[in-house]
């Protein structure tokens, strides 16, 4: 009789695990897994190396632009770590042969759904001493060309656009490489509405759009 009665319970137990199981596959089923998306911030590449703080400045100045409040929380993006994002443009050549082909093969290379990033082809900032000025104070001549690397899979969009600045006059902050990358970045940022892009692309990951 209790064998009888343990081999009922027995029974019963594998019946409502069967049951349970079945109820979390159904809820993983209507459940849409919550989708991330992955964005690179490529390191700001440069044909000059005498001015790093320029170099860091733009890159600062993109991860603010493409930064989500409160994604520890809400966990929108994943940001893919800057050893992954190197190896990455080392063997899609984006390193030293830029342009939207090898642009999307680092995106391919990284499963990222957005790539972003600056170059600058040339950029220089010399002091110049003129005869012709009285007070025999130097001129500053400063110059920049930047451009900006786009790559929003989600919405289908892959562009470059591009930015120059150039000073040539008295020694002034204003003059300075850092204020000119600094104008740049602004507009190109503005120019290229990335935070719209971003917000538009964490939607459609998500199923919203």
């Amino acid at each position: 009789m209790l064998k009888k009665v343990m081999t009922l319970i027995c029974f019963c137990c594998y019946l409502c695990f069967m049951q349970i199981g079945f109820a979390q596959d159904i809820i993983k089923q209507e459940t849409p897994q919550k989708q991330t998306l992955k964005v690179a911030i490529l390191p700001t590449l440069s044909s000059s190396q005498r001015y790093p703080d320029v170099n860091q400045l733009l890159y600062n100045n993109l991860t603010q632009e493409m930064y989500i409040p409160l994604n520890d929380t809400l966990q929108a993006v994943e940001y893919i770590d800057e050893n992954s994002i190197y190896s990455a443009i080392k063997q899609s050549n984006f390193t030293y042969n830029q342009n939207l082909d090898t642009l999307k093969d680092t995106a391919d290379l990284l499963d990222a759904d957005v790539v972003v990033g600056y170059t600058i082809p040339t950029m220089y900032q010399h002091y110049y001493h003129s005869i012709s000025r009285l007070d025999g104070s130097p001129l500053l001549n400063s110059y920049i060309s930047v451009n900006l690397w786009v790559y929003y899979r989600p919405l289908n969009k892959t562009f470059k656009i591009s930015d120059r600045r150039q000073y040539f006059d008295e020694i002034s902050t204003w003059g300075m490489l850092t204020e000119l990358a600094k104008d740049a970045s602004s507009n190109l940022n503005k120019k290229a509405e990335l935070k719209s892009l971003l917000k538009q692309s964490i939607k459609i990951k998500k199923g919203e759009l």
